[in-house]
Parts: structure tokens; C-alpha cells; sequence
């Protein structure tokens, strides 16, 4: 009986102490929790600050840790530099409304106009214009996608055939077509007035070269079982290409990304047949380009590849493959490369000032040509100049680039012919240029992979007045310098005189001026700090 109070004391401090060990792992962490160990979103734990006098902190990135916030549907990562973040943080309010702008936000019409070319609403605008056009009978599906751009009462079109036989040099399309004053129809381009492209290419052109349409396609299922389901058939996605010519930088690009457009717009529009999109990304790596044309050249043909590791064939080339099958589960016919966005408007100075698509463009080509972007902000400012040895070339250009390399030594300055390198060097070149120089042209076109904070120099033939590299260097951020140079002494009277084909000469003053201002522009590049002389 006397042990008995003492006993129950014992029991409670003992309970105590334990319950106070509980307590104090739980709020400062056990001895472990001061070894270095990694942070995890799911393990976030409070650790007390070190004591005073111990060794500085050898690791600061340790003292970082992710806390995954979700805003607005958007889940983002940020650091924070105070390790003591209570545990039960896991999520944060929605951002203030005007860092979301409304679409009842009003936007002018060039903002209106850049958008619908440039942005997102152009892939969305095309995806949301799908319309089958074939009769209900027809053993062909032939649905096609139409551009509806502001300002613009022309639509361009891409189409997907979908079960097709291959024979004699043509796509047979068993589809007879509906009657273009059909509700769903109205407003839509019938596919015999799709809107023509010069050099003839285009979907209308394609379609009237090599396809043939309803009854004319008929006799080939017969004969080749292609409506039976048990026929073997190949169930990739054939994309017919007819090119402008294949050498043109600028053009061969244009044609590239409109094909690229295709593919993501057949990917975000909804088959009404299947209540599906019509192409998966697992699809695209069953793409192949079939080249129509008989441009005797294979530029280019490394960007052909950027979905799918298919090789690229010509139509003579697929028709000896011996894994050519006559019936052929999908048939792209792709944007021409005319209709491409980044033409309109090229003779016109734009604001538009960014765009989505470019850049997602421009992350494409690098990745897929394996090309790093990294670089050492530290190092001088590069200078590439494009020395044009063909037509339209730049009659004094060593007189001015030796001016140019003894004005500014500190400048690394290449004077580059474009035409005697692979892309994939041309491209690793530019991604590490601060300052692209030369005559109006194809070069330009490189304005796409240029990096951030540089600029773009573009000297004219005298009185042209085209902005569509101007325009170009807008969508990417960059600056851009230009001047007229007239063109170089001829025998010929200047009226029957093309820009395209003559030579220019430009004033040694005039191009110093040019270049100071560019140069002087990219002072500030990276970690540099000159000062403005």
C-alpha cells in the first residue's frame, strides 16, 4: 500500500517523457535528419538552423527545396531558399486575375492579326475546321482541315484520306463527293476549288496529279481487296510533298513547317466518325514523306524526318520498295508551303512581337539535329557574316569586312559562304552569333535560330522594300538593323534590271554605321559591360 502512490507517480513521468521525446522528434527531427539527405516534394521537414560557429555551408544548393504549387490548372516549381518551410504547405491561391488575361480582353487588330497567324489560335482555328466531305457509301473517308485567319476571306486546307489504294503512280480515293451547299459545307472551299499556290503545288494540284477521286478509284478496290479488313494493308501515314524546287532556304523551310502544322492540327482535330483525334502522337512515328516532285535534289530531307525515322522516299522510290502494299490505311495531303503564316503579310511591317509557334519550331529543329544551344556569355561578341557567292552578291565585301575586322578587334568576325556548309553546321554556327550580317536573302532565314539578345542585319538591293525578315526578328525578340545598297554598275539600263539576279555594291561609311549600331547593340550581351563609345 505504500509503494502504490510512488509507483503511479513513476508511471507518469514516465509518460510524460515520452509523450515530451514524441513531441520534441516531431517538431525538430531525429538526430538523423542533420545527415545530408535529399528533399523531396512529399518529404518536406523542418531542420533547426545550424549552431553557431560550425563550418559554412559547403553544398547551398542543399539548402533548396522544390514545393510543387498547382495555379489555375497550372502546376509549376519553386525554390526557396529557407529550408524551414512548415510541412503542411503543399499548395498555393490562384494567382490575381490580371496575370490571366480574360479573352473578352480587347485586343487591336494588329494584336488580333498576330495572333491568328502566330499563336495558338492558328493551330486551334485550323483543328476546329474539319469537315468530311465524302458520301456516307464511299469506302473512302476524305476529311479535310480549312486556316480561317482575320482579315482574310482565304481559307488553305489540309486533308486526310483514310483507307486508299496505291496504283500506278496514283492515290485512289473511293469517295464521292457531297454537295458543297450542305449546311456543314457552306462557307468551306469544295476540295476541286481548293485555293491554288504557285509552282504549282498545293493540295488542289496534288489532288489533280496524283489522286484519283470517287468512281475513278473504284475499279482499284476491286481489284486489290483493299474493302476487305483481312487484306494486308499498310497502316502508316503516307504525306504527299510537291516542293517549290527543294534549293530556296526560305521556301524549303516554309514548306517544312507547314508540314509540321499538319501534323499537329490532324493531332488537336476531332474525327467526328470516331469521336477521337485524328492522329495520336504514337501515329506520327508512322509517318513518311513521299516526295511528288522531280526536283533533282534531296535538301533538307533531315527536317522530312522530325516525326517519324521513316526515310524519306521519292514517289519512284516508293514505288520500287518492296514493303510498298497498294492499300494504304491514311494519306496526308499538308499545307502548302505558300499558305504558311510567316508569308502573309511579308511586305507589310508588323508589331507582333513574339509567337508561339516559332519558338516551339525553333526547339524542334535543334533537338532533332542534335544541336546545343549552350554558350559562354563571357566570351566576345561573334560576327557572322553571309558572303553570297552566287547572285545578289555583295561586289566589295572584302573591302568593307577587312574595315569591319580592324575597326573592331575585340569582334570575332567570320565571313562565311552558307552554300559551302551542311544545315546542321550553318545551324551551329548561328545558335552562337551575336550579330547575322548580309545581302538580302535566304540566309536571313536563320534569323529562326539566332539566340536571345542579338541581331539581325539585313542590307537591301536598292528600293525593295520587303519586311519578312524584319518581321521574323520581331516573332523572336531579336533587333534588327537594315540599309539600301544600290546595285553595282551594269551596261544595262536599271529598269530592266531584277533585283533578285543583280549585285549590289554598298558605300564603306554607310556599312561601318550599320555595323557600329549593331555591334553596339550587343554590348550588354551575357556578362558583357562595354560602354557605348
Amino acid at each position: 500500500m505504500i509503494r502504490r502512490p510512488s509507483s503511479f507517480l513513476t508511471i507518469v513521468v514516465a509518460v510524460f517523457v515520452i509523450f515530451y521525446l514524441y513531441y520534441f522528434a516531431n517538431q525538430f527531427g531525429s538526430p538523423s535528419s542533420y545527415l545530408p539527405s535529399p528533399v523531396t516534394d512529399s518529404n518536406l521537414q523542418k531542420k533547426p538552423p545550424p549552431p553557431l560557429g560550425s563550418q559554412p555551408d559547403t553544398n547551398p544548393k542543399d539548402r533548396y527545396i522544390t514545393v510543387t504549387e498547382t495555379v489555375s490548372s497550372v502546376t509549376t516549381k519553386t525554390a526557396f531558399s529557407d529550408s524551414r518551410v512548415d510541412s503542411n504547405i503543399h499548395s498555393v491561391a490562384a494567382l490575381p486575375a490580371d496575370y490571366s488575361p480574360s479573352s473578352d480582353d480587347d485586343l487591336d487588330q494588329d494584336a488580333t492579326w498576330c495572333e491568328t497567324r502566330y499563336g495558338p489560335t492558328y493551330l486551334q482555328t485550323i483543328a476546329k475546321n474539319a469537315r468530311p466531305f465524302c458520301k456516307p457509301e464511299s469506302q473512302s473517308q476524305f476529311d479535310c482541315l480549312h486556316s480561317n485567319m482575320y482579315g482574310e476571306s482565304r481559307k488553305d486546307s489540309l486533308c486526310l484520306a483514310q483507307n486508299v489504294v496505291f496504283e500506278d503512280l496514283r492515290f485512289n480515293i473511293d469517295c464521292e463527293l457531297r454537295d458543297s451547299r450542305e449546311p456543314d459545307l457552306m462557307g468551306y472551299p469544295h476540295p476541286h476549288n481548293f485555293q491554288g499556290y504557285w509552282y504549282d503545288t498545293g493540295p488542289r494540284i496534288i489532288m489533280t496529279q496524283f489522286t484519283n477521286m470517287g468512281s475513278e478509284a473504284a475499279p482499284s478496290f476491286e481489284k486489290h481487296a483493299c474493302s476487305n479488313p483481312a487484306t494486308p494493308r499498310d497502316d502508316g501515314y503516307k504525306v504527299l510533298i510537291k516542293r517549290e524546287g527543294g534549293r530556296n532556304y526560305w521556301h524549303s523551310l516554309m514548306e517544312i513547317l507547314s508540314f509540321y502544322f499538319t501534323i499537329d492540327a490532324l493531332q488537336m482535330s476531332i474525327n467526328k466518325k470516331t469521336g477521337k483525334p485524328y492522329m495520336s502522337p504514337e501515329d506520327t512515328s508512322k509517318i513518311q514523306v513521299i516526295i511528288l516532285d522531280k526536283h533533282d535534289n534531296k535538301n533538307y530531307f533531315e527536317l522530312w524526318n522530325y516525326f517519324s525515322p521513316k526515310p524519306v522516299l521519292t514517289l519512284d522510290e516508293y514505288v520500287k520498295d518492296p514493303s510498298t502494299k497498294p492499300c494504304v490505311s491514311n494519306v496526308i495531303i499538308p499545307l502548302a508551303g505558300a499558305s504558311n503564316p510567316l508569308w502573309q503579310g511579308d511586305w507589310d511591317p508588323r508589331i507582333c512581337d513574339h509567337s508561339i509557334i516559332v519558338s516551339t519550331i525553333r526547339r524542334r529543329i535543334l533537338k532533332h539535329l542534335k544541336i546545343s544551344t549552350a554558350r559562354d556569355l563571357h566570351s566576345p561578341i561573334n560576327l557572322t557574316f553571309i558572303d553570297r557567292k552566287g547572285s545578289r552578291k555583295l561586289t566589295n565585301s572584302k573591302e568593307l569586312t577587312d574595315a569591319l575586322i580592324a575597326a573592331y578587334p575585340n569582334v570575332n568576325v567570320k565571313v562565311v559562304d552558307m552554300a559551302g556548309l551542311t544545315l546542321k553546321e550553318q545551324i551551329s554556327l548561328v545558335v552562337n552569333t551575336d550579330v547575322l550580317v548580309g545581302v538580302h536573302g535566304a540566309g536571313h532565314t536563320h534569323a529562326f535560330f539566332l539566340p536571345s539578345q542579338s541581331s539581325l542585319v539585313e542590307i537591301l538591293p536598292a528600293d525593295l522594300k520587303h519586311k519578312g525578315f524584319r518581321n521574323l526578328a520581331g516573332l523572336r525578340g531579336i533587333r534588327y538593323f537594315s540599309d539600301h545598297a544600290p546595285m553595282a554598275p551594269s551596261d544595262q539600263p536599271d529598269r530592266s534590271r531584277d533585283w533578285h539576279a543583280e549585285d549590289v555594291v554598298f558605300d564603306k561609311d554607310a556599312f561601318m554605321k550599320l555595323m557600329e549600331a549593331a555591334i553596339q547593340s550587343v554590348a550588354h550581351r551575357g556578362f558583357l559591360d562595354s560602354d557605348v563609345s
